[in-house]
């Protein structure tokens, strides 16, 4: 009889107001899987969508970026042809390029937004603008 008073008055409480686990756990579960599926962007997909092609205007010249799913990447300019790797560091936000035979730059603050990437090359503000 104890055992059905108790209950009694547990269920009298939750009709107070309060929400049971029941409840809350499916709303917490949701949150947790739009968290973890990503609502984020993969700048490694972003790089390589479309055939990978970015233009780089540096002033007195255009770059023509090429990025790979493996990793690599190849730079043409009207003076000058590169290759090489890069690798992107989703915590601090930076791409670092390591050109075969000439070292290595890396991109910080590098953000994706309205169809641009924008970062910083040796605190100078770099604009990559996807090829047509």
């Amino acid at each position: 009889m104890k055992l059905l008073k108790w209950r009694w008055q547990w269920n009298k409480d939750h009709k107070k107001g309060e929400v049971s686990m029941k409840k809350v756990l499916p709303f917490i579960a949701l949150v947790g899987l739009l968290l973890l599926s990503g609502c984020g962007t993969d700048m490694k997909k972003i790089l390589t969508a479309d055939g990978g092609k970015w233009e780089v205007d540096e002033g007195s010249s255009k770059s023509t970026y090429t990025f790979f799913d493996d990793g690599k990447f190849s730079v043409y300019d009207s003076k000058d042809n590169a290759a090489g790797k890069y690798s992107y560091d989703e915590k601090n936000k930076k791409i670092t390029f390591d050109v075969s035979g000439r070292g290595t730059f890396i991109m910080e603050k590098v953000e994706y937004k309205d169809g641009k990437i924008n970062g910083e090359i040796n605190d100078r503000e770099t604009v990559f603008v996807k090829e047509k």
